[in-house]
């Protein structure tokens, strides 16, 4: 089996705007079959995470997350507290520290503060996280790892700190000024993070995380999002990637056509992972935006778990010949390559890349 090689190179080339021999791969291995495939080895093994990694460094140019499935039952706690419990790839919150209205409306208080009195990454820590930023790069024999990776304000509250949409609207209708100062510690925190990890040299582009949309719909309305401060965070956080010589490439699933002139006045270079499931359209996105960098295209909800392989091929081929005509395009799944993918569906996906 041979490995993904010059994947850093062909990112490059596509993120330039240059059609390279061959367009790069961007997934998130969720599946166990293909993850044993292309490493050569089960993944129960002695060190999984060795295993995922030899499979990464073989099926991908590219990726932002390296999950180990876990056993159902095992738990961890998250950096508030909260208690998760894990059943393969997928993870749930148990128990979550903060219940009432008034501990909520404290917590922000409180870690608003905190946020607003970071200090800068030193050299020292900026040094270290190079180093494991580069120990990890090694590990994947090739494939680029997405090391900077931030969130919107809105994202962090609703997911990071898994508040819920419920409560984010209380707080929102009856505690806006507290919310809106939240919100900008926040930034403060992710611009942090962009300080400490973002470096061209080891990675070729950044993320910025944001959840806003369901199928069919945004989760908020495009007037809301302005007013919560939406798109001055993301113009904020996309200037500061720049500024480290970083493109940026926006996530959200779901729905997000409505905004998405609103995300590239703001400074975002591309989109992952364009839910065809949800009612987007990569196609109509490449015509109305030439110059976006397309993050994922190929939809796992039906086509990968339901097609056939001949499906698979020819949707690959014309999203490549298509969407990556001019080059801005690193295919893969529309979310994640999930379990419920056949490995010959994966496999049929992975020849017609590499044919180029």
């Amino acid at each position: 089996m041979t490995a993904v090689e010059n994947s850093r190179r062909l990112i490059d080339q596509t993120l330039a705007g240059v059609r390279p021999e061959r367009t790069p791969i961007f997934d998130l291995l969720c599946n166990r079959a293909v993850i044993e495939h292309f490493a050569g080895r089960s993944l129960d093994g002695p060190d999984d995470q060795e295993t995922v990694y030899r499979a990464a460094g073989r099926a991908l140019d590219g990726s932002r997350w390296l999950p180990v499935p876990k056993p159902r039952g095992a738990t961890w706690t998250d950096w508030m507290g909260n208690l998760h419990a894990h059943d393969g790839w997928t993870s749930w919150l148990k128990r979550h520290v903060l219940s009432s209205e008034e501990e909520w409306l404290a917590w922000l208080e409180r870690t608003a503060d905190e946020f607003a009195q970071l200090a800068p990454p030193t050299a020292k820590e900026t040094a270290a996280a190079r180093k494991k930023q580069r120990a990890l790069n090694e590990r994947l024999g090739g494939t680029c790892f997405i090391h900077c990776c931030v969130s919107t304000s809105v994202e962090f509250t609703l997911f990071g700190c898994h508040c819920g949409l419920a409560r984010f609207s209380y707080l929102w209708h009856d505690h806006r000024e507290l919310l809106l100062r939240w919100f900008d510690a926040v930034q403060r925190r992710e611009l942090r993070d962009i300080a400490l990890n973002a470096d061209p040299a080891v990675s070729p582009f950044a993320m910025l995380f944001s959840d806003v949309a369901y199928k069919g719909n945004l989760m908020f309305g495009r007037q809301m999002l302005a007013e919560m401060g939406f798109f001055d965070n993301i113009a904020r956080l996309c200037n500061a990637m720049h500024g480290r010589g970083l493109k940026v490439v926006f996530h959200s699933d779901g729905y997000i056509m409505d905004i998405i002139a609103d995300l590239v006045a703001a400074g975002v270079d591309g989109l992952n992972p364009i839910e065809k499931a949800a009612g987007l359209d990569v196609y109509e996105i490449r015509c109305r935006w030439p110059d976006l960098v397309i993050v994922g295209g190929l939809d796992v909800t039906h086509l990968l778990r339901s097609g056939t392989p001949a499906d698979v091929r020819a949707e690959t081929r014309r999203l490549i010949d298509e969407v990556g005509a001019d080059g801005r395009l690193l295919i893969g799944s529309t979310t994640e390559l999930e379990e419920n993918v056949p490995l010959a569906n994966y496999l049929a996906f992975y020849d017609e890349v590499m044919a180029g």
